[in-house]
């Protein structure tokens, strides 16, 4: 993960966030680290690639899921993550709940 920015979207619920990944695949060449569940219904999906494709595709896909989410949909982005944060966005099964 070393010089790649790294993304994470957070919803109420899968669908809001399948959803989101279908769009933004579709639209940009991100890649999906996986999707998590962080408990109390929110689940959330991790994202890896160069700034500008993981910018387009958090913008893409957090319009996506507010269109069908009835709850908060929040994003961050780390243009430069540290180590910890890009272990976890290379491997969201660490935060699984």
């Amino acid at each position: 993960m070393a010089n790649e920015a790294a993304g994470f979207i957070e919803a109420e619920g899968f669908v809001p966030i399948f959803d989101a990944i279908d769009a933004m695949v579709k639209a940009t060449e991100v890649r999906v680290n996986g999707v998590m569940r962080l408990g109390g219904g929110l689940v959330a999906v991790s994202l890896g690639g160069d700034l500008a494709t993981v910018e387009e595709a958090v913008e893409i896909g957090e319009e996506t899921a507010r269109a069908v989410s009835r709850g908060k949909v929040k994003s961050i982005i780390f243009a430069s993550p540290s180590r910890p944060v890009a272990a976890i966005a290379g491997n969201p099964r660490l935060l699984d709940g």
